[in-house]
This record gives structure tokens, C-alpha cells and sequence, in this order.
């Protein structure tokens, strides 16, 4: 017989961990260029976004900053097929040359990105080169403040395996009071950005930007918790996952505008990915049409996708202290008996106690998405379909997708209606 815990209040762990099971970070890469084709990446060192030309070196292979340098490096050179790259930090030979030496000219102040561009391509032969660089990275100390409780604890003892009926036995309730001691909690922020260029062009094809907000956890767990998602958006436009679908005979669909409130519409990050979402979920989920992405194709679209972005914001909640009980085995006694067969069997007598688990205040945060999208007659204008809702989520292109995969069953529907 199991006995079921019983808690003061919803036991919640203070490590809090990303859970969303999409785990999109803010992503866009400009679907005109010609990035799945390329073969040569360069890899700057990180920065602070604040401070963009005041590269973070080290040449201690035992310093943190070395690691996520490395880090980085590998998880994008071994994860993502057909790219080579050159890391523009020290650790890397090559032809026994440091590459960072070698093309220490890079890592100057530039005028312009123009003339950059010029640069590295002249240096290296890349297609395209990467700035990795640190939004925010910080150590948040909160109090978690003294706080006295009740609590009602309880003593058992359960016998199962007897000859004679199984069960739980001289059960005793008693009130504890409990204090749960000050301490300094510390919530780990990180925020990674990245941001891509055509070596050709000078021009921006690629943003990325994700952020953890974790207790208990480290650097390294934030870092490569983050990298893991750069690495998975950059690998599939590589793969040629985003390519236009485009049917013989299809439906054929578009894309209109996306429109996000006033006090984020501006956040270049927000805006973009909010966009490429939007094409990317309609790409992936509608059945049996043909897929325009190209805003200036001269293929006549029968129908276009167009959506408002109501709501865009985060939320904090602080939580305080609380406790949660747990039961923990005593002492356990085994006796031996046999049955009329002869069968021997084993009685188990343990004995049980709940004993207090503290749970320091903490902050939890959500995102808040409210969005409105709608499948538009291109000929007529008639709204075809209109679908609106509202999500939450640890991050927000998890609730912004979620509604556009609901939405594209929507248009699913009304299409194999017809």
C-alpha cells in the first residue's frame, strides 16, 4: 500500500526549469538569401550587446569565458551539416596557425558593416559571418524572508505481505510550528543574442535571441541551454527545411502583414520572428496547398495569411516561502511465514513519519500572447477565416506558435470542407 504524501501547499521546486515542450527562441533569417547553399561561416567572439567591439577573449582554457566560446564553436560546426567554420577566438589551429592571430585584423573596430563584410570575405572566403553576443547576463540576489507556519505532520506504521490483513496501523496526527530561516536567493539571467550577415551584401539574413531565467543552475546549464536552440533553428534553414511548397495546381497562399502592439512593434527581435513564425507555421501545417513566402513573386496567390498581435508581454510573480511534508521510513522489520502449501511469503512491518521540506520564495515569470490571424481572399478581399486566442507560456514564440498551429487546423478545415 503506498501512502500518498500530503502537502501544505502546491510543491513547487525552486529550480525552475524551461518546460515548454517547443522551446522556440526568438528566430528570423531573411528567407531571399541564399544561406542554406552556403558553405563558410565565420564565428566572432562574444561581446556585450552594449559594448559590440570589446570582444570577451580569454586564452585560459580553464576560464569559463574559453568554454562557452568553445562551446558555441562546437555545437554549431559538429551539429550542422555542410557549413564550415572558422572561430575568431583562441583555441583553434589551423595548419598550425591560431586562427585568431591570423586573422586578428578582424576583430578591429569597422566604420561600417560594409566594410567588414569586405573584410572578412577577403580574410576568410566565407559566405556569411556571426556576432554571438550577451544581452544581459547577471546574478539577481532577492530575500527570502523568515516565515513561521502550522504544520500538521503525521506518524504511521504499514504492514503488507501479513498472513492475517494488510493495512496502516497506529496512525498519529500532530501540529508542529515550523520556521522556515531567511536566506539570499540568486536567479541567474542570461540572454543570448545573435545576429548573422551576407558577406556579399553586408546586409543582415539572421537574428536570434533567447533567454533563461533559473535557480540553481550555472552558467555552462544556461549557455548550453540556449546554444542547443540556435544550433536547431540554424540546422533546419540549413537542411532546406523552410523552402517554399509550391504544388502544381495548389492553392497557392501568401502573406500580408503582422502587426505586434505599439510598445514592442518597434523590437526589431520581436517583429522579425513574429513574421518568419507566421510563415513558418503555415509552411509546415497547411495540407495540400502551395506556399508562397516571397513577398515579391510574380505568382498570382489566391489567398493571404495577415495577423495582429494583441498582447506581447511578460509577467513576474514572486512567490513566498512555503513547505511541503514527505514520508520517510523509519525502521523496517521482516518476518518469514508460511502458508498451508508451504509456501513462504515475507510480512513487512515499516513504520513511517513526515518529516518538513523548506521551499524558498522565488520569482516565476510567463509570457502573455494574444494574437488574431486571418486567411483573406486575395481576389475579393472577404476574410475567409478568422481565428483568435490567447496563450501563455515560459517563452513566447511557444504561445505565438501555438496559435498559429491551431489557426492553420482552422484553415485545414475549411480547405477539405469545400
Amino acid at each position: 500500500m503506498k501512502k500518498i504524501f500530503v502537502t501544505i501547499c502546491t510543491a513547487i521546486t525552486i529550480l525552475i526549469v524551461q518546460s515548454s515542450a517547443q522551446a522556440y527562441g526568438l528566430f528570423w533569417y531573411d528567407m531571399s538569401s541564399q544561406i542554406a547553399q552556403w558553405k563558410k561561416l565565420v564565428i566572432f567572439p562574444l561581446a556585450y550587446s552594449n559594448d559590440k567591439n570589446n570582444y570577451l577573449i580569454s586564452r585560459d582554457e580553464t576560464s569559463l569565458l574559453f568554454w562557452e566560446n568553445k562551446h558555441l564553436m562546437e555545437r554549431l560546426e559538429k551539429k550542422i551539416k555542410n557549413m564550415h567554420t572558422v572561430r575568431l577566438a583562441p583555441g583553434i589551429k589551423e595548419k598550425d596557425e591560431i586562427l585568431i592571430d591570423k586573422f586578428s585584423v578582424l576583430l578591429e573596430p569597422y566604420p561600417n558593416e560594409q566594410a567588414r563584410a569586405k573584410a572578412v570575405f577577403e580574410q576568410t572566403g566565407a559566405d556569411m559571418y556571426l556576432f554571438p553576443r550577451f544581452k544581459e547576463k547577471r546574478i539577481q540576489t532577492d530575500t527570502s524572508p523568515r516565515t513561521e507556519v502550522n504544520v500538521q505532520l503525521s506518524s504511521w506504521t504499514e504492514i503488507s505481505g501479513s498472513p492475517n490483513s494488510d493495512g496502516i496501523y497506529d496512525k498519529r496526527t500532530w501540529t508542529e510550528h515550523h520556521v522556515i530561516p531567511e536566506k539570499q536567493v540568486h536567479l541567474h539571467i542570461m540572454k543570448l543574442e545573435f545576429e548573422g550577415y551576407d558577406t556579399e551584401t553586408a546586409k543582415k539574413v539572421l537574428l536570434f535571441l533567447d533567454e533563461r531565467r533559473d535557480y540553481n543552475v550555472d552558467d555552462k546549464h544556461q549557455f548550453r541551454s540556449i546554444t542547443k536552440y540556435i544550433r536547431k533553428d540554424f540546422g533546419e534553414l540549413k537542411s532546406g527545411k523552410h523552402k517554399d511548397k509550391d504544388k502544381a495546381g495548389a492553392i497557392k497562399i501568401g502573406f500580408k502583414n503582422i502587426n505586434l502592439p505599439s510598445d514592442v512593434g518597434g523590437d526589431e527581435y520581436s517583429l522579425k520572428s513574429a513574421y518568419f513564425g507566421m510563415k513558418f507555421e503555415v509552411m509546415d501545417k497547411l495540407k495540400g496547398v502551395s506556399v508562397i513566402t516571397d513577398a515579391t513573386s510574380d505568382k498570382q496567390i489566391d489567398y493571404y495569411v495577415e495577423g495582429d498581435v494583441s498582447t506581447w508581454k511578460m509577467s513576474s510573480i514572486w512567490h513566498a516561502p512555503h513547505v511541503t511534508t514527505r514520508a520517510e521510513i523509519v525502521s523496517t522489520e521482516k518476518d518469514k511465514w508460511k502458508d498451508a502449501k508451504g509456501n513462504e511469503h515475507t510480512k513487512y512491518t515499516r513504520k513511517y513519519k513526515e518529516v518538513i521540506d523548506d521551499h524558498f520564495a522565488y520569482w516565476s515569470f510567463t509570457w502573455h500572447i494574444g494574437a488574431t490571424f486571418r486567411l483573406v481572399n486575395a481576389k475579393t478581399g472577404q476574410v475567409v477565416v478568422s481565428y483568435s486566442n490567447y496563450e501563455t507560456n515560459d517563452k513566447p514564440m511557444d504561445a505565438y506558435r501555438k496559435i498559429l498551429r491551431d489557426f492553420c487546423k482552422e484553415v485545414n478545415a475549411r480547405f477539405q470542407a469545400k
